[in-house]
C-alpha cells in the first residue's frame, strides 16, 4: 500500500478544451488533497509536458478540436512504451469506451460524472501507478546495485565507466581491482554471515580511503573495483593503492573475534578520454590481467598492468586454445624415464611423463602446459588418455622378448573426484589385458588431502585390483605421518629439491636420511628422483635408498628408445667402492704445494689418500668414498676449514676431523671444537713425525670407536722418510 503523502503528491495532468471543465477538475482534485495538479487546454502540448514532468496520471478528454484524445493516446504510447502510464478518459460519448480502452486508456468515465466515483477511480489508478513505479525502481536497483554492500554492481560500473570516459575524466584514469583471497574458506569455516560481514566492512573501508569522486563497485563475489579519475601521472595512482592496501591489511571484526584476509590488487592506467583505440572496457580487462598476476605473485600481491603482461596473457590464451585441440588431434605423447635399482644397477621400471609436440612450436616444456591443464580442468580427460596409453604400451612391451616392466603414471587430484580414476584404471587394464601389478599411480601429497575419506576408498579399491600406489614429491606437501598410516601406499618418492644438494647440505641430507628411514620403517620402497651426479648416487646408496631416476642414468626416452634400452640390457654402472675397512684419509687444502707435501709425507704410511683443493670438491669425494680421517686447512677460498667441518659433522658424523692452520684464529677454532666439529687442531708449520703419529692414532681411535679394532691389521709401521726430510717443516 502506498503512503497517503506519496499518493497526494502524485503528479496529475488534466487535459480538456473547455476552461470550465479544467477549473472544476482542478478544484475537485485540490479539495481531495492532491497538491500537484496541472491543467492543459491544448491537446498538442500533452506529449511535451509529459516528457518534461513524467506525470503519474493524465485525465484526458476525448473530444477536442485541435487533436483528438485517441491521437494523444497513440503518441503517449511512443513516449512510454514499456512503462505503466494511467490515462483516465472522460467523454460524453459512452460508445467510445471500448475503443479508448483498446487505444491504451486505463479507465473510462462518462460525462457528466459522479464526483466521488471520479475521485475513487483517480485514487485507484494512482495507487497502481505508484506501486508499479516502486517495483520498477526496486527492480532497476536490484539489476544495478549489490544488495549486500549497497555498491554499484558490474553492470552499472561498466556503464558508469563508459559515460565517465566519454565525458572525459582528466589526463589519466585508472581502474583498480581488489580481490579478497580466502573468502570461500571463510564461508565454509564460519558461515556466510561471517563472509557477508567481511564484504560489508571491505566496502566501507574502500569508500573511506578512496579519493573524492571515485566510483566504487562490487563486481564479483570477492572482487571490488575503483575508478580513479583526474590523475596527472600514472604515479598518482600509488597513493590510493597504498591507502587501500593499508585499510585491507587491518583485521576484519566478527562477532566471535577477528580475522584477516589477503587481498591482491591489480591496477591499469590509461587515457582519461575514451577513444576508438582505447575503449573504457580495455581498462577493466587490463586491470583484471594485473589482478591475476598479483594473485600469482603471492598473498597481498599488488601489480600494475604492463604491455608485457598483456603479451603473456595473449600467449596464455593461445596456449589454452591449442591445448584444447591437442588431445583431439593426437599431439600428446608419453616418454618414459627409467627407474634403476641401486643395489644391482638394473632397470626396474619407468615413470610415464606427458609430452606435448605442438605443431609449429616443437616440444613444449611440461612446466608451461601441465599447470594450465590443471587450471582448466583438461587434466581429467588428458589424464584418462595417459592411463590408457601407458596400459597400451605395457601390453605392447609384454609381447617383446624383454617383457614389460612396471610403469608409473602421475595422477592429479581432480582425477580422484567422484572416484572416476578407479573406473578409468579398471577399463584401461581390461581393454589392453595388462596385469594390474605392472601399473603404479603416483599421487602428490596435496592431491590426497582434499576429500580424504573418498580418496582412501579409491586407493583401497585400486590396491585391491593390484595397482601400486606411490607418494610423489614426498616432503614438499603436508608430509602427514597419519595419512601414511591410513592410506594404502607402496612407495615414497623423494623430491628433487632434497636430492639436489644432498651431498653438501646438512639439512637436505638429514631430511633424505629421515625419509629413507621412515619409508623402510613402514615397509615402503623409497625412490629418489632427479639424481644427476655420482655423489648423489653414492650418498643414496650408502643410505640404502632402493631406486633412483634421473639424468645420471637416463633422460626420459620415447617408447621406442626405452624398448631399445631394455633390449640392450642397459644398466647403471656402479663404481667400485673401496672396502669399508680400508683406512682412507682425505686431505683438503687450496694450495697445491701443501697438498703435494702432505701426500709425500703420508703416502709411506699405507693409507688410501684422497686430495682436494676445495671444500665443494671434498664434499663430492666424501659422498663417493668412505673416509675415516679428514685433514683440512683452515684458510681456503670460498669456505673455511671450520665451516667445511660444520657441514661434514652433520652429514658424516663418524669421521674424525683435523684442522691445520698457519693462523691462530682461536675464536673460530674453539667454536668448532666446542660444537664437536673438530677432533684435533694443529698449527703450521707442522712436525712431520708428530703429524704422522697423530694421524695414525686418529685411525686407531676410529677403528676402536666402531668396534673394528680386533679385526683390523695393525697400524702400518712408521716408514722412515728419505734422508734430509725427517725433520723438514712446511711453512705455508
Amino acid at each position: 500500500m502506498i503512503a497517503a503523502g506519496a499518493l497526494l503528491g502524485a503528479r496529475i495532468l488534466v487535459v480538456d478544451d473547455h476552461r470550465a471543465n479544467l477549473e472544476l477538475l482542478e478544484i475537485l482534485l485540490g479539495g481531495a488533497g492532491y497538491t500537484s495538479v496541472t491543467t492543459c487546454g491544448d491537446a498538442r502540448a500533452v506529449c511535451a509536458l509529459h516528457r518534461e514532468h513524467d506525470y503519474d496520471l493524465i485525465i484526458l478528454d476525448l473530444n477536442m478540436p485541435m487533436m483528438s484524445g485517441f491521437e494523444v493516446l497513440a503518441r503517449l504510447k511512443l513516449i512510454d512504451s514499456d512503462g505503466y502510464l494511467p490515462v483516465l478518459v472522460l467523454s460524453c460519448e459512452s460508445d467510445y469506451k471500448l475503443a479508448a480502452l483498446q487505444a491504451g486508456a486505463r479507465d473510462f468515465i462518462c460525462k457528466p460524472f459522479n464526483h466521488p466515483e471520479l475521485l475513487t477511480r483517480v485514487h485507484n489508478l494512482l495507487d497502481v501507478r505508484l506501486l508499479y513505479a516502486e517495483a520498477r525502481e526496486r527492480g532497476q536497483r536490484l539489476a544495478c546495485y549489490d544488495m549486500l554492500t549497497g555498491l554499484p554492481n558490474r553492470s552499472l560500473f561498466d556503464r558508469s565507466l563508459e559515460r565517465a570516459m566519454q565525458a572525459g575524466c582528466g589526463p589519466l584514469a585508472a581502474v583498480m581491482l581488489v580481490g579478497l583471497d580466502g573468502l570461500k574458506r571463510l564461508n565454509d569455516t564460519l558461515g556466510y554471515v561471517a563472509g557477508d560481514a567481511v564484504l560489508r566492512q571491505c566496502a566501507q573501508r574502500l569508500a573511506q580511503c578512496a579519493p573524492p569522486g571515485s566510483l566504487i563497485a562490487r563486481v564479483g563475489n570477492n572482487e571490488f573495483a575503483l575508478l580513479l579519475t583526474g590523475l596527472a601521472t600514472a604515479r598518482a595512482a600509488l597513493a590510493p593503492v597504498r591507502r587501500v592496501r593499508a585499510a585491507l591489511d587491518q583485521p576484519f571484526h566478527l562477532p566471535h573475534g577477528s580475522t584477516g584476509l589477503a587481498a591482491a590488487i591489480g591496477v591499469a592506467v590509461g587515457p582519461g578520454q575514451a577513444g576508438p583505440d582505447d575503449p573504457a572496457s580495455t581498462l577493466v580487462k587490463d586491470a583484471g590481467t594485473a589482478l591475476h598476476q598479483g594473485a600469482q605473485d603471492g598473498q597481498d600481491g599488488c601489480c600494475f598492468f604492463t604491455d608485457a603482461m598483456n603479451a603473456r596473457t595473449q600467449a596464455r590464451f593461445a596456449l589454452e586454445n591449442a591445448l584444447r585441440q591437442a588431445l583431439e588431434q593426437g599431439q600428446f605423447e608419453l616418454y618414459y624415464q627409467p627407474k634403476v635399482q641401486i643395489s644391482s644397477g638394473r632397470v626396474r621400471g619407468a615413470e610415464a611423463l606427458l609430452r606435448w609436440n605442438r605443431p609449429g612450436h616443437g616440444m613444449v616444456a611440461p612446466s608451461e602446459f601441465i599447470p594450465l591443464l590443471e587450471e582448466t580442468g583438461l587434466i581429467v580427460p588428458v589424464g584418462t588418455w595417459v592411463i590408457d596409453q601407458a596400459c597400451r604400451q605395457l601390453a605392447e612391451w609384454g609381447r617383446r622378448s624383454h617383457g614389460a616392466l612396471p610403469v608409473a603414471v602421475n595422477v592429479a587430484g581432480a582425477q580422484f573426484a567422484g572416484g572416476a580414476v578407479e573406473a578409468v584404471v579398471a577399463a584401461a587394464l581390461a581393454r589392453h589385458g595388462v596385469e594390474p601389478g605392472l601399473l603404479a599411480l603416483e599421487v602428490t601429497e596435496s592431491s590426497l588431502m582434499g576429500d580424504t575419506a573418498a580418496t582412501v576408498r579409491t586407493l583401497v579399491a585400486l590396491r585391491a585390483m593390484g595397482v601400486r600406489i606411490a607418494i610423489d614429491d614426498f616432503g614438499t606437501g603436508y608430509s602427514s605421518l597419519a595419512y601414511l598410516k591410513h592410506f594404502p601406499v607402496d612407495a615414497l618418492k623423494i623430491d628433487i629439491a632434497f636430492i639436489r644438494e644432498v651431498a653438501s647440505n646438512p639439512s637436505d641430507a638429514a631430511l633424505v636420511d629421515a625419509i629413507i628411514a621412515l619409508g623402510h620403517g613402514l615397509g615402503l620402497e623409497v625412490i629418489a628422483e632427479g639424481v644427476e651426479t655420482d655423489s648423489q648416487l653414492h650418498y643414496l646408496g650408502r643410505r640404502r635408498c632402493d631406486q633412483i631416476q634421473g639424468y645420471l642414468f637416463s633422460r626420459p626416452l620415447s617408447a621406442d628408445g626405452f624398448a631399445r634400452l631394455l633390449d640392450e640390457g642397459g644398466g647403471l654402472a656402479l663404481p667400485a667402492a673401496a672396502p669399508a675397512t680400508e683406512s682412507t684419509l682425505l686431505l683438503v687444502d687450496d694450495e697445491t704445494c701443501v697438498l703435494s707435501a702432505l701426500v709425500r709425507l703420508l703416502r709411506p704410511d699405507g693409507y688410501r689418500i684422497l686430495s682436494s683443493s676445495s671444500a665443494a670438491e671434498a664434499l663430492e669425494l666424501l659422498a663417493v668414498n668412505t673416509v675415516q680421517v679428514i685433514l683440512c686447512d683452515q684458510r681456503m677460498d670460498g669456505m673455511s676449514g671450520t665451516e667445511f667441518f660444520d657441514i661434514v659433522k652433520d652429514i658424516y658424523p663418524d669421521s674424525l676431523r683435523i684442522i691445520l692452520s698457519g693462523h691462530t684464529e682461536l675464536d673460530s677454532i674453539l667454536g668448532a671444537v666446542n660444537q664437536g666439529a673438530l677432533y684435533r687442531f694443529y698449527l703450521k708449520p707442522w712436525d712431520n713425525d708428530t703429524l704422522r703419529e697423530h694421524i695414525r692414532c686418529a685411525f686407531r681411535h676410529y677403528w676402536q670407536l666402531h668396534g673394528l679394532a680386533d679385526g683390523m691389521p695393525a697400524a702400518p709401521p712408521v716408514v722412515p722418510l728419505p734422508p734430509g726430510e725427517h725433520h723438514v717443516r712446511h711453512v705455508s
